[in-house]
């Protein structure tokens, strides 16, 4: 296993240990200072870039808490990868949302993990099907979890 791919399972657990405390600190640890972190595809506020590390922490909470946390649960998998890319790993995924009384939506989308030493220094990550995410936000937006 290649150093990138044992850095990306670290930050990929810390990620999810940090989703479930609300505490990114588990996550902003495993950041170069110098991080750049762009989630692509959508149009902001969902799509946005960030550098520097409390930067990065500061946008995935935001990013998390005006999405991911309107819902009842979340259950990303892995659909390719990690592969090892020069200094990296890409990784394309699906993420499962469920909110009791509506349907699953699943979010598609791939990133790629940039490492040096250990630490992660970019993370591009671009959504799929943001069309249909907008329309099923539009679709059930009352009856999702209010954004913190």
């Amino acid at each position: 296993m290649s150093d990138a791919i044992k850095a990306f399972m670290i930050y990929a657990e810390a990620f999810e240990k940090g989703f479930e405390a609300d505490d990114w600190r588990l996550v902003n640890c495993l950041f170069d200072k110098d991080i750049v972190w762009t989630l692509a595809g959508p149009p902001p506020p969902l799509a946005y870039s960030a550098s520097g590390n409390e930067a990065v922490s500061a946008g995935i909470k935001k990013s998390v808490d005006s999405f991911d946390r309107r819902f009842d649960l979340r259950a990303p998998v892995i659909l390719e990868g990690p592969v090892a890319i020069p200094g990296g790993v890409y990784i394309k995924w699906r993420v499962t949302y469920t909110r009791n009384g509506l349907p699953p939506f699943d979010l598609l989308g791939e990133e790629w993990d940039l490492f040096r030493e250990g630490k992660m220094t970019m993370h591009h990550e671009l959504i799929h099907n943001t069309g249909e995410l907008y329309k099923f936000i539009s679709r059930h937006d009352s009856a999702l979890l209010p954004a913190r």
